[in-house]
Formats: C-alpha cells, sequence, structure tokens
C-alpha cells in the first residue's frame, strides 16, 4: 500500500483535491517520509519473495537475510526523528527472532554452514561460527561412522604397492621403513589406520576456504558440481 501510494502521488493528490478532501491531503515533507518508509521495507520485500520459492531450500539464508536487514535498519544520517523510530523499532523486534539459546539457532545455522553461499558464516561472532563447526564435525563424525570410517580404497592401495616393490626406491623405503617418519600406527590386518577425525577437519578447512558462491548461484548446482571433493560434508548438506 506504501508503494502504490508513493507510486500514485499524483493521481490520489488530483483525488483529493476533487473531493474536498483537504484534511487528508500530504504535504511535501510528509511525501517525502512516505518515499523514505518504501526504501526501509524495499528489502523486506525482497527477502520474503526469497523465502517464500519452491525452487531451493531457503532455511540456510534465514539467518544470513537476518543479519543483511539488521544492516540496513542502521541509522543514517539525515533520517528523519520518525524514520529513526521506525527503524529502531524493527530492529528491536527483528533482534528477538530465533534466539540463540534456541535449537532452531543452530540448525539454521548449520544449514548456512552446509550453503555454499554462506558457508563463512560472516552473521555470527567468532564464538558461535566455532560453535557451528564443531556441531558439523559431531554429525560429520556420525556419518563417517556409519559409512564404516575412512579407508584407503584396496586396488589403490595395491596398485601403488606393486609399482613401488618394483623399484629401487620401493626397496629402500622397506630398509628404513617409518624411521625417518615415526611411528605408523596399524589395525590388526596391518593396515595403516588413518585418524577420521583429522580427514574431516582437513575437508572442514579446505571447504571453508572455498569462495562463496554469489548469493544468485543455485547451491543444490553447487553441491552437485563438487559433491564428490567434500565426500563427508556433501552427504551431511544432503540432510538439511
Amino acid at each position: 500500500m506504501v508503494c502504490r501510494a508513493a507510486e500514485q502521488q499524483a493521481p490520489v493528490a488530483a483525488v483529493i483535491m476533487e473531493k474536498k478532501l483537504g484534511h487528508l491531503e500530504l504535504g511535501t515533507s510528509e511525501w517525502t517520509l512516505l518515499e523514505q518508509v518504501r526504501a526501509v521495507l524495499k528489502p523486506f520485500k525482497t527477502a520474503t519473495e526469497a523465502l517464500s520459492t519452491d525452487r531451493f531450500p531457503t532455511a540456510s539464508a534465514v539467518l544470513p537475510l537476518k543479519y543483511v536487514l539488521l544492516s540496513h535498519l542502521k541509522p543514517s544520517i539525515g533520517d528523519s526523528a520518525a524514520l529513526n523510530d521506525m527503524k529502531t523499532k524493527i530492529s528491536t523486534d527483528l533482534e528477538k527472532r530465533y534466539n540463540p539459546n534456541k535449537d532452531a539457532f543452530m540448525l539454521l545455522n548449520t544449514s548456512s554452514y552446509l550453503n555454499p553461499r554462506f558457508h563463512r558464516l560472516i552473521h555470527l561472532d567468532r564464538d558461535q561460527q566455532q560453535e557451528v563447526r564443531e556441531r558439523v564435525k559431531s554429525e560429520l563424525m556420525v556419518i563417517a561412522e556409519d559409512c564404516g570410517g575412512y579407508e584407503e580404497d584396496g586396488e589403490v592401495a595395491a596398485m601403488a604397492k606393486g609399482t613401488q616393490e618394483k623399484t629401487a626406491l620401493g626397496a629402500m623405503g622397506d630398509l628404513f621403513g617409518n624411521v625417518y617418519q615415526g611411528a605408523e600406527s596399524t589395525d590388526a590386518s596391518g593396515r595403516p589406520t588413518v585418524d577420521i577425525g583429522n580427514v574431516l577437519q582437513q575437508e572442514m578447512l579446505i571447504y571453508e576456504s572455498e569462495t562463496p558462491l554469489p548469493t544468485d548461484s543455485d547451491p543444490l548446482s553447487w553441491w552437485k558440481a563438487s559433491g564428490s571433493k567434500y565426500s563427508h560434508i556433501a552427504q551431511l548438506a544432503r540432510r538439511y
């Protein structure tokens, strides 16, 4: 309604004059304020439309959008008292949404982490970012355990071993063993064991170093192309 009134300023003024409704006539300052109100509310319309789509997952965008909207509501030089009051009241109400102490807050932030557009979590402070990463890692550990842990592909390992045995360097490797590499733990069958926690940590660090996608990009297409690079995180993303 505010947008329509601002767009139809001339027709509205004409009707007021024709109907002799002078007490309803808006002054220049009031029309200016109406334009400013429209500018303040425009991002909320955009956010509503973005979250209303059924083409892409939107839970991951909820808290980043809240962060952007709150930034937009910061007072600006030249704002009138009425506009500042409006921004303050909207900000106060918006701040109450998705309390950090509620489960929904962590759920939504985990979704944001798994979205390559928002995975750097700049809408959170450092402690909150670390809390989200710890939750993600704990869920990744469950996935890894369900999949039987991390094991080197048997065929690849056999090929590597066969190649090594055919070279002089392979013989030297047998002679020195792990003397210069430190003791390596093995399982009951003598195969080297891998610290799955370190594997997941490295996967997360590499994922977090990815340049964020433009916010108008499709995260599902990105995961389709990059899922094999981050196998554990991709499995978790599918759950969200």
